[in-house]
Parts: structure tokens; C-alpha cells; sequence
């Protein structure tokens, strides 16, 4: 294996403000402490093309590829890193969406990677850590060892969260402070932290994410739709301002067999959540709308939705303005 020192690393990992996809990335950067770690936050729809813009930066020998919480759907994309691998670049590619997990044996995965781990049993950021501390222990140095277990705390708060199990304290806040500072500057205060405790400009974004949280809230229950449906499911549909999964989780408190979907007006995407008791696997109904996920959370982005209110608004100006004599 080439000396530490030696390598560049690149990290692509879900973003742009996903706790689990940071800290997955933080998971790969903490592992390789001393080296040059290129990390770069991308949605869904960006990692094509995120994917396809990596180059080696040095001569292709010692490089390395770590993409975390994220899948791809070209060819093109495989047939890429399939060049950078025969260059000398080690390709690392750990998912656990089940949309990434069931075409595991897809054309754009045929891959000749380093590592792969394709698993729903933790969030990405601790299959990550998993992965790395074993490959830590199989160095035998057991300083090192040491140093890196450090960071399970870290991969403990990301995979509470983001699975919503919520038994780790903090975990929620955690996720809304990431959302709040963003995915890069939260990755940067997380890499400077020696245990789970926020930083202060992490602390801040928190308190400001509070009432940014409530007032997406508000926006979601002005514009709330229900749907019931003849098979006995509901749908509610509303529009909110970001922090999907926190407004998700009061439009189906209290309510049974509902999906919930969120037009989110920042990011231009759809979140899809479900309440407890309702088995639509989510991932499937997004993959129909080209996105993907878990089944109880997952997303997806379609055009003709990012238009739909300012078509709506130009047509009741238009029929206002129509019926004018003058």
C-alpha cells in the first residue's frame, strides 16, 4: 500500500446539508488525517456529473475515491471510474439506499472497485466507520486504532438520525444544525472536534435552525392538501422551506396509513415520509419519479412541479386580467 503521505483522497457524499452524508465524509477525512482530503457534498441529481468531473492529482498512482450515501445511474459514470481505476486510482463506493442496495448488480455499478459496501442494516456514516476501523485494525498499529475509534460517536449520532430510531440525545439537533450552517461548513467545524460536542458556531446555526424549522412548519400547514385514497392510504401534500424531515414528522403525528410529500421550495425537490404504521415502501415510489431512498423516507425531483405555482399564479392573473374592459 503507498505511504500516507503519498495519496490525495476525494470524498463525494451525499449533500448539500445531509448529517449523514457528512459525516460519512468526516468519517473518511478523520481516517486519513495528514493527507490532502478533497471533499465535495452532492445531491441526488449532481452525482453523474460530480462523479464524471474527478481527475487524479497525482498522476493517477496513489489517488483515492470514497463516494458515501450516494449512487449514480450512467454508464458513462461507471465506464469513468473504471478508467481511473486502471490508472492506479482505488475506487471505495458505500451506500445503504435501498435503490442503490437492490441494483447493486446494475450496468452503472460494473466497477472494478477497491471496496464496496452496499448494506440497509446502519446509515452510511457508520458503515463508513465500520469500514475504516477495520481497515485501521488491519494495519496493526494500534495507536492509530485508538485515534480512529474516537470517532463512532460521531457515526452513532448520523446513523441514529438518519434511520430515526432518536434513542442517542441530540441526534435530532445535530441534523438540524447541519441543515441550518450547511453541509461544507458543518464538515469543516466536524473535523476539528475531538468528541460530539458542538461547536459554537455549530450551537448557533442550531438556534437559528429552530425557527427556521418553524416557520417551514407554517409554511407547510397554509398550503396542506389531503388525499385520501380508495386502498384506505391518505396523502398529505404541502409545500415547506427546507427541513423536510422535521415538518414531515408533524404532518403525521397522529394520523394513520399517510404518506406525507413535500415540495420543498429551497431545494425544488420532493420528500417523501411515511407514519408508523404504513408499509408503502417509499424508495420504490420515488424510483418511479426517477429519485430514490429508503422505504420510509426517500425523494425526488420532477420539472414540471417546479413550475407549477407560478403557473397557477399567471393563470388567476391572467383570468382577473382577462375580464378588464379597459
Amino acid at each position: 500500500m503507498p505511504k500516507r503521505g503519498e495519496r490525495t483522497i476525494h470524498v463525494i457524499s451525499h449533500g448539500p446539508s445531509c448529517l449523514d452524508g457528512v459525516m460519512a465524509a468526516a468519517a473518511v477525512r478523520r481516517f486519513y488525517q495528514g493527507l490532502r482530503v478533497h471533499a465535495t457534498l452532492a445531491a441526488n441529481g449532481e452525482s453523474d456529473r460530480v462523479i464524471q468531473g474527478l481527475k487524479p492529482q497525482t498522476g493517477g498512482r496513489c489517488d483515492e475515491i470514497w463516494i458515501t450515501d450516494l449512487s449514480w445511474t450512467s454508464r458513462e459514470t461507471a465506464e469513468h471510474l473504471n478508467a481511473l481505476a486502471r490508472d492506479g486510482t482505488r475506487v471505495f463506493w458505500i451506500d445503504h439506499h435501498r435503490t442503490a442496495v437492490s441494483r447493486s448488480n446494475a450496468p452503472e455499478f460494473n466497477v472494478a472497485f477497491a471496496g464496496r459496501v452496499l448494506s440497509e442494516e446502519y446509515s452510511a456514516a457508520k458503515l463508513t466507520f465500520n469500514f475504516l476501523r477495520q481497515m485501521e485494525r488491519e494495519t496493526g498499529d494500534e495507536e492509530l486504532s485508538c485515534s480512529y475509534e474516537s470517532f463512532q460517536p460521531f457515526a452513532e449520532l448520523a446513523d441514529d438520525h438518519d434511520r430515526w430510531i432518536h434513542r442517542v440525545p441530540g441526534s435530532a439537533d445535530w441534523a438540524l444544525a447541519v441543515q441550518t450552517l450547511g453541509g461544507i461548513d458543518s464538515y469543516r467545524e466536524i473535523i476539528r472536534l475531538r468528541e460530539p460536542i458542538m461547536s459554537r458556531k455549530l450551537k448557533a446555526a442550531l438556534e437559528i435552525g429552530r425557527g427556521a424549522m418553524d416557520k417551514s412548519l407554517e409554511v407547510a400547514n397554509a398550503t396542506l392538501v389531503e388525499r385520501s385514497l380508495g386502498n384506505g392510504l391518505q396523502v398529505r401534500t404541502a409545500c415547506c422551506i427546507g427541513y423536510s424531515s422535521e415538518v414531515a414528522s408533524k404532518l403525521y403525528e397522529g394520523q394513520n396509513r399517510t404518506i406525507i410529500a413535500l415540495f420543498d421550495l429551497r431545494s425544488l425537490g420532493v420528500s417523501l415520509r411515511r407514519s408508523a404504521d404504513c408499509a408503502v415502501d417509499l424508495s420504490e415510489l420515488a424510483q418511479h419519479f426517477g429519485g430514490g431512498g429508503h422505504p420510509a423516507a426517500a425523494g425526488f425531483a420532477v420539472d414540471e412541479l417546479k413550475r407549477a405555482p407560478a403557473e397557477r399564479l399567471a393563470q388567476l392573473l391572467g383570468e382577473r386580467l382577462e375580464m378588464r374592459n379597459d
